[in-house]
């Protein structure tokens, strides 16, 4: 019989150092999604405080969501908003470039060779919504300030996207979403250090999300 010990050690193991693949699981999540074509994609930040140093991804740097420079993880997110709510499709963790120099050894071991590079918010949310506009075609984004760069903007026409005329009531629902996320689901409470571990807790966040809000 496992003990409660073993079990917490067995989850964290799961979560934290497993090889499996999270963007399956993202994927998966999505797929199963009830359709909403009236709907906006929301692109935005998603910050998680931390202590410390070592998690991967950790840096003081600017958090949109509180207005000045902390300690902490920042998540590109895209999130849908329509009639039926917010519903959370696709994260990535972002990786500052003076940290991933910092790192440079360590890195090479615990990061996986196609993000050792690094890129830009706006870089990590276009391939973000690549991977949403090969699955189900495209719809009309809301972009949180941050993301609204000459550079991010260029590269949206080419791929049949186009701005919403009102942001904001879109960014505000994406938002409280991320506030329920964090309050109900734990979504900033991941205590792992790992690239793959951070992915893996948010998708495993995501399935439970639809699966309370009956999209699963």
């Amino acid at each position: 019989m496992m003990v409660e010990a073993d079990l917490c050690q067995s989850l964290q193991h799961f979560v934290s150092n497993s090889p499996w693949d999270a963007g399956r699981l993202f994927a998966a999540v999505r797929a199963r999604a009830k359709p909403d074509p009236t709907a906006v994609w929301v692109v935005h930040d998603a910050v998680s405080p931390k202590k410390g140093k070592h998690s991967v991804g950790v840096q003081r740097q600017f958090a949109r969501s509180v207005g000045k420079k902390i300690n902490c993880q920042i998540g590109v997110f895209v999130t849908r908003v329509g009639p039926a709510g917010a519903v959370p499709l696709a994260a990535r963790l972002y990786l500052p470039a003076a940290r991933l120099r910092e790192c440079a050894e360590s890195g090479a071991k615990l990061l996986p060779p196609e993000v050792r590079a690094g890129a830009t918010k706006g870089q990590l949310a276009l391939a973000l919504l690549d991977e949403l506009r090969a699955e189900s075609g495209a719809l009309p984004l809301a972009v949180e300030p941050g993301y609204a760069t000459g550079e991010f903007r260029d590269a949206l026409a080419p791929r049949g996207l186009t701005e919403c005329p009102d942001a904001a009531p879109h960014l505000f629902a994406a938002s409280e979403r991320l506030v329920w996320l964090n309050a109900q689901l734990g979504l900033d409470h991941f205590e792992g250090r790992t690239w793959h571990g951070w992915h893996h807790h948010v998708a495993l966040v995501f399935a439970a999300c639809a699966f309370v809000l009956g999209e699963a």
